[in-house]
């Protein structure tokens, strides 16, 4: 049976069209080509429509919106830099769908994206001057491959380049969901994974995504319901429109899908629904963990990251790496630790820094910082610090203490320092390197800071005395913790400090605590959602690293009434061997720590991590300080990376050289793959029929689809009985003594009859008659290939 589409034929007819045609059979394309221009047949007037062009970039930009659901959650937390990023990705998406729509070739369709691609990343990174950025990057790229390359660590490459690396990934993504949309007309598939991506970040990132999942419900109805009229114009039952059939239905659906969702959202406002109870992917993996052999204090599979600095406040707690990127380096009398930055609100996951009030300095001018407040507890050094990587507002600038002033040793193109726009904070005494219009940058600056030297009898005496009291700013401000942290917190922080006389000897006890009943290491998780992390840190897990430790200390200080507040930087570093007083700081020095308000003396620092040495004028070596951080530095980059590639290929086949059985086993892996893959060639259009057989598409049947499939089987049939002769017909040839002669003659007859009326007639075939179709192409191609 063939499904009538209203421009009947007659078979005879059918028939003389088939007495036309005269093609080859040498190739497969080229009886499905040849077939199709004789037969004058425009098979994609059948199996798809021509939808208007404003209708498909009506799709693409709906599309777009989509995609920016998975942008927008990750970039609403405020972080430096995210209304950047979000108007680059957005203009690199709407971009890359335009140029979707328009129908080019494969191969220049990927230039193309790859061009978009590149001008993103420089809009991204180069500031107010683009293409002088793009001119300076191809340097970037060549240190970047030489890194990779003798480190094989994709953290070791810049942060330019994994931007580089992201963006052409999301440009694949978008081509590919695109495709899947305008050609085989469904969103489901991304749609899918839309919602699934934003149920992550609720439970992993912690981010509030309600309205993005149900923006993102309305999005994918409309793209659905739109991609339907598609649908209906490419089968029998089309619904005749007389007037803007596209406009009517985009309008008609925009409405149906708008209604579903604020339908059901009426529930929700008639009454009172009380907030469910979070399940916490945590502690489903945990389960699933322990019931897979992990043992109690074992590592649970998880994503990790890389030891280094960043300004963005992310829920802490997530497995690390040690990185061994060089940061800077620095000169300075006194090995110290590197300030960058302080956080005073606590969260229950996180550290942030809500209200910061930053006041315009001039560089070489007195910075007014209240962190010290008795010079007879503090000395004053002066440090030089050189970036190992331009740096670049907004963002902080590394100190050995409190800073009293900041001179840049940088210079312009006239040979004159330049002026850059400094930030202080006075509450926190840290700097900052502030965002220009023309983006300069800094490599080194020299700073004069104020380091304390107090001993511990004059910080015991400070506490003694009943008349200092901490300020009611200090108190109001850095006493803070958050109503849900559990009782069992703030017990244990009174049975830890109850005893001591003094501030000095509270801090003592709370450190020794942490070094008596925690275990320092890299390889942790993340709490479970709904849990607090200093709770699970003390009560749990019992490991962790600096952030762990120094957070704990904070809050149970905190909870005893004592002011402190936490602090992110940088280890001392590694003395430089071959510069007396230089230290080398890399990415693994990456550090944070507590400070501690004493009255009279300011804010002192503290160590909380165990096998982490502070000096606090205790008498002890200030260059131990240095060696604290056993971290392999990596030496700078002198080669391109094309020579680290070079260097590494020969290394390699050095050592497969030294190695017989390796080579001999790579031999015979190569001769199998080549094996596998000619026969995988071979068997390549049994395995497409095949695949349409099992995974038929909700748009099957399709004259073009089964056409293109079945064709291979002419091609095999012509290897084995012989060419077909010019001017001879499908059916003639079927018919031929020696195709009629052998085993399979009536089937061939029945396959190039059905073939003919496919090609030629007018009618849409059935599903049942086109699975028919293709099970019987399978036999011929499968006793073909048997041959």
């Amino acid at each position: 049976m063939w499904e009538h589409n209203g421009n009947a034929q007659t078979n005879s007819t059918v028939a003389d069209r088939g007495h036309t045609a005269s093609f080859g059979l040498e190739s497969v394309h080229t009886i499905y080509k040849a077939e199709t221009r004789t037969s004058g047949v425009d098979l994609k007037s059948h199996g798809h429509s021509s939808e208007p062009i404003l209708y498909r970039i009506g799709l693409s930009v709906i599309l777009l919106i989509l995609s920016l659901e998975w942008i927008y959650p990750v970039t609403s937390t405020g972080q430096q830099g995210s209304e950047r990023f979000l108007s680059v990705m957005a203009g690199l998406t709407g971009i890359l769908l335009l140029a979707g729509v328009l129908r080019i070739g494969w191969i220049i369709g990927i230039l193309i994206r790859l061009f978009i691609a590149l001008a993103a990343l420089c809009c991204m990174y180069g500031g107010n001057d683009p293409v002088g950025w793009a001119a300076t990057y191809p340097a970037t790229i060549s240190t970047d491959m030489g890194s990779f390359m003798s480190t094989w660590r994709f953290h070791s490459i810049s942060v330019e380049t994994k931007g580089l690396l992201m963006m052409c990934g999301w440009s694949m993504l978008m081509a590919s969901v695109q495709s899947l949309v305008l050609l085989r007309r469904s969103v489901m598939l991304f749609g899918s994974a839309t919602l699934v991506y934003l149920l992550l970040l609720e439970s992993f990132a912690g981010l509030d995504v309600y309205a993005s999942v149900i923006r993102s419900v309305l999005w994918i109805l409309l793209i659905q319901a739109m991609l339907q009229l598609l649908r209906l114009n490419g089968g029998v039952t089309t619904p005749i429109f007389k007037q803007s059939p596209y406009c009517r239905w985009c309008a008609v659906t925009l409405a149906v899908s708008a209604g579903m969702v604020l339908f059901s959202a009426i529930p929700g406002q008639l009454a009172s629904i009380p907030p469910p109870e979070r399940v916490s992917l945590e502690q489903m993996g945990e389960r699933l963990a322990r019931w897979a052999g992990y043992t109690q204090h074992g590592s649970i599979p998880a994503a990790t990251a890389v030891t280094g600095y960043s300004t963005a406040d992310a829920p802490m707690g997530a497995p690390l790496v040690q990185g061994d990127t060089i940061f800077f380096t620095a000169k300075s009398p006194e090995a110290t630790y590197w300030r960058g930055e302080t956080r005073s609100y606590y969260n229950g996951s996180t550290w942030s820094d809500p209200v910061q009030s930053f006041e315009t300095a001039s560089p070489s001018g007195l910075v007014h910082a209240d962190g010290w407040e008795y010079p007879a507890y503090w000395q004053r050094i002066r440090q030089t610090v050189t970036m190992k990587r331009e740096w670049r507002g907004p963002n902080p600038l590394f100190t050995g203490g409190m800073p009293l002033n900041l001179s840049f040793q940088d210079k312009n193109r006239d040979a004159q320092k330049n002026k850059r726009l400094l930030l202080s904070n006075e509450d926190s005494a840290t700097l900052w390197l502030a965002a220009t219009y023309d983006n300069q940058t800094v490599k080194s600056y020299t700073a004069d800071v104020m380091i304390p030297v107090a001993t511990p009898e004059q910080l015991r005496l400070l506490g003694k005395k009943s008349n200092m009291k901490d300020p009611a700013a200090i108190r109001r401000k850095y006493l803070q913790l958050p109503t849900t942290l559990p009782g069992r917190v703030q017990a244990l922080a009174k049975e830890i400090i109850q005893g001591s006389d003094t501030r000095y000897d509270a801090v003592q006890a709370v450190k020794s605590y942490l070094v008596d009943h925690a275990e320092y290491t890299l390889d942790t998780r993340m709490p479970p959602r709904g849990t607090d992390f200093v709770d699970d840190f003390l009560f749990v897990t019992r490991q962790g690293y600096c952030n762990h430790f120094s957070t704990a200390m904070i809050v149970l200080l905190r909870a005893e009434g004592i002011p402190a507040r936490w602090v992110k930087g940088f280890g001392p570093g590694e003395a430089d061997a071959d510069v007396s007083g230089q230290y080398i700081v890399t990415q693994g020095d990456a550090h944070s720590w507590v400070e501690v308000y004493f009255p009279g003396a300011g804010w002192m620092p503290f160590e909380a991590t165990p096998g982490f040495t502070m000096t606090q004028g205790e008498g002890q070596d200030a260059a131990a300080l240095s060696g604290q951080q056993p971290v392999a530095v990596t030496p700078p980059q002198t080669d391109g990376g094309v020579a680290h590639a070079g260097a590494w290929l020969l290394a390699r086949a050095r050592a497969i050289a030294a190695h017989p059985w390796i080579a001999a086993a790579l031999a015979a892996a190569a001769l199998l793959c080549a094996a596998g893959a000619i026969r995988i060639r071979r068997l390549r259009p049994a395995l497409r029929l095949r695949l349409l057989l099992a995974w038929p598409r909700s748009s099957f049947p399709d004259r073009e689809r089964l056409l293109s499939a079945a064709a291979p089987v002419w091609a095999a049939l012509a290897r084995r009985y012989g060419p077909r002769p010019p001017g001879m017909t499908l059916r003639e040839y079927a018919a031929s003594p020696a195709v009629a002669a052998g085993t399979d003659g009536a089937d061939i007859a029945r396959f190039a009859a059905d073939w003919e009326r496919l090609l030629y007639g007018p009618d849409r075939p059935l599903r049942a008659d086109s699975l028919d179709f293709l099970r019987r192409a399978l036999q011929l191609a499968r006793r073909m290939q048997a041959l």
